[in-house]
């Protein structure tokens, strides 16, 4: 558990630059890689941006829809990229927020269920200020003209707006759901670090067990709900012959193959960093 709100504001920054800096992580940005439109550096401009509202965050002032929103204006401050931390930021600030409650993933839904029409707006101009790419929905889209109009007739807040998102939609499963993958990554982190003592092999392995668990939602917007599950499988496999031999160019060789066909798991690095702001919170240091 954190002492202060500083601490908890700290582990979030931290979260996210120990996310980005896990190498190779299969299809992301990290040491190694950048993307034509997205580089590492842009990454660690984002994370260092937020602190001060991260810190607003901590001590309850203002609401989470706000606050996800000024976090995203933050960060575009400091870099010229489009979507850095979007799904970040969404699975991050609730937390952040409730870093003092015995159960922080109850704490979140109800904290998520206080909130108004108006967070459900602020997030809906974070997500069109950063260009983020999310899957196809048939109500409420967050990229359909009429949903703030339908948004503000229906007087939905953040939490009851979720239910709408299909189950694919693994951040938005999580704020739902109270962080179950989450709290699975963080243990998955915790057991890896207690037995190497290497916190960059850590974030890997979980990442890497998140993406041999779970379909990625951006990959389903991108190229279809076929090549999610491939993925997902071929990350099973891949996982399995690493634990068998822990050489590194098992994992290296997987995260080639992803850039080279533009295959890019942004919502896995998502849960990852939240994985790791609970590893924090558990007392991970390294």
């Amino acid at each position: 558990m954190f002492r202060s709100a500083e601490d908890s504001a700290t582990a979030g920054v931290l979260a996210l630059l120990l996310e980005v800096s896990g190498t190779p992580k299969a299809g992301n940005v990290d040491r190694d890689h950048n993307f034509p439109d997205l580089r590492f550096e842009q990454f660690l401009a984002s994370a260092l941006a937020v602190y001060p509202v991260f810190l607003k965050d901590a001590r309850g002032e203002d609401s989470i829809g706000k606050l996800v929103l000024e976090s995203v204006e933050r960060s575009m401050a400091w870099h010229k990229a489009k979507n850095v931390h979007f799904g970040s930021f969404m699975l991050l600030i609730p937390l952040i927020r409730c870093w003092n409650a015995e159960d922080v993933g109850k704490a979140v839904m109800e904290e998520l269920k206080r909130t108004s029409v108006e967070d459900s707006l602020a997030v809906l101009r974070a997500f069109r200020l950063s260009g983020a790419r999310v899957m196809d929905v048939k109500e409420l889209s967050l990229t359909d003209d009429e949903t703030e109009r339908e948004l503000v007739e229906r007087n939905l807040n953040l939490y009851d707006w979720l239910k709408y998102t299909p189950k694919e939609n693994v951040v938005a499963m999580e704020l739902l759901n109270g962080y179950r993958i989450s709290f699975k990554g963080r243990d998955v982190l915790l057991e890896t670090f207690a037995e190497h003592e290497d916190v960059n092999l850590a974030i890997v392995y979980t990442y890497y067990y998140l993406l041999s668990e779970h379909l990625d939602p951006l990959i389903i917007a991108k190229h279809g709900l076929d090549v999610a599950e491939d993925v997902r499988n071929k990350a099973g496999k891949i996982l399995n012959e690493f634990e068998s031999s822990l050489d590194v160019e098992i994992l290296r060789e997987f995260d080639e193959e992803l850039i080279s066909k533009g295959i890019n798991p942004g919502s896995i690095a998502d849960l990852t960093a939240s994985s790791i702001y609970l590893a924090l919170r558990e007392g991970l240091r390294f």
